[in-house]
C-alpha cells in the first residue's frame, strides 16, 4: 500500500498540474462518478491526509481517493506525452474496464486514477467528516506530537507494531516505515504501548516524521541512504543478515489484518518467547 510520503508527492504533482485549471473531461466507468456536473469547474487545491488524497473543486465539492494496495495516480502535461500515450489517456473508459477508475483532463494536463479502493465525489464538509476519524498527519506542517502521543497512550494494550499502522492514531505510516522505525530505534514490535515511556513513543514518531519528510525529495523511498545498495535495513529482507549485527532478519505477521513486520531479533531484543 502506498504510504503517506507517496500520497504527499502525488498531491504535489496533481496540484501543480491541475490547480487553477478548468476540467474539460471527467470520465469514469463507475456509475457513481458519471454525469456529476464536474466538467467546467476548476480545481482549487489538491492535498493529502495520511493515505488519502483530496482534489478540491470551486463548487465546494471534492474527490476523495484511497489507493489501498493496487491503486495509483498518474499525471502529466499533454505536451510531454507521446501520441500513443495521449490517445490512451484520452480514451473513453468502458463500463467493464478493470483498471481505470477515473480520468481528469484539463486543457494542458491529464490525470488518471487506476485501481482505487475508494473514489468518492462529495461536498467537502462530508469529506472532512470522513477524515475526522484519522489521527494527526505525520507530514502536515501542523503535526501535533502531543496529540499523537496522547492517542497512543489511550491504547495501552496495543502492540507498538500494530499501533504505528493504526491510522486513527497517526496517519501515514505503512509496513515499510513501521518496520524501519522500530529497527532504527531498537524497539521490539511486540511490546505493548503500556511498556513504553512517553519519551520512547515521542522518539518513534519523530523518527517516522523525519524519514517520511526526507523521502519527499527523491524518487526512491529509502531509510538507509540515497546511494546505498539496499534502500532498507529490515523491510522485505527476511532471511538476510542484519546490516548492523549479522543476525538473520525475521518476518512475522501482526494484528487483525496480519500485516507483515520485519525485525532483527538481536538489535531489537526480540526473544523467541516475546514473538507471537
Amino acid at each position: 500500500m502506498p504510504e503517506g510520503d507517496t500520497l504527499w508527492k502525488n498531491a504535489k504533482q496533481l496540484h501543480e498540474a491541475l490547480a487553477g485549471q478548468k476540467i474539460v473531461r471527467f470520465a469514469s466507468p463507475l456509475p457513481e462518478l458519471k454525469e456529476r456536473g464536474v466538467e467546467g469547474h476548476c480545481v482549487t487545491r489538491v492535498r493529502a491526509h495520511g493515505k488519502h488524497l483530496i482534489i478540491e473543486l470551486d463548487d465546494g465539492r471534492g474527490l476523495l481517493s484511497f489507493l489501498r494496495m493496487q491503486g495509483k495516480w498518474f499525471v502529466n502535461q499533454k505536451s510531454r506525452l507521446s501520441a500513443r500515450h495521449l490517445e490512451r489517456a484520452q480514451r473513453e473508459p468502458r463500463w467493464d474496464d478493470p483498471i481505470t477508475t477515473l480520468i481528469i483532463e484539463t486543457e494542458s494536463a491529464v490525470a488518471v486514477l487506476e485501481r482505487a479502493a475508494v473514489a468518492e465525489l462529495a461536498p467537502l464538509a462530508v469529506i472532512e467528516r470522513r477524515l475526522s476519524g484519522l489521527g494527526p498527519d505525520l507530514l502536515s506542517p501542523e503535526f501535533d506530537l502531543v496529540e499523537a502521543c496522547s492517542l497512543f497512550r489511550a491504547r495501552p494494550d496495543l502492540a507498538v507494531g500494530e499501533a504505528l499502522m493504526l491510522q486513527s492514531l497517526v496517519a501515514g505510516i505503512g509496513n515499510v516505515y513501521k518496520s524501519e522505525i522500530l529497527f532504527l530505534e531498537k524497539v521490539s514490535p511486540f511490546l505493548d504501548l503500556a511498556s513504553l515511556d512517553d519519551a520512547s513513543i515521542e522518539r518513534l514518531l519523530r523518527r517516522a516524521r523525519e524519514l517520511m519528510r526526507r523521502n519527499l525529495k527523491g524518487p526512491r523511498r529509502t531509510t538507509f541512504g540515497t546511494y546505498a545498495s539496499t534502500p532498507h535495513y529490515v523491510y522485505d529482507r527476511s532471511g538476510q543478515h542484519c546490516l548492523k549485527c549479522d543476525t538473520k532478519i525475521r518476518m512475522l505477521r501482526q494484528g487483525t489484518h496480519q500485516r507483515s513486520t520485519y525485525f532483527c531479533p538481536e538489535c531489537q531484543g526480540v526473544r523467541p518467547a516475546a514473538a507471537p
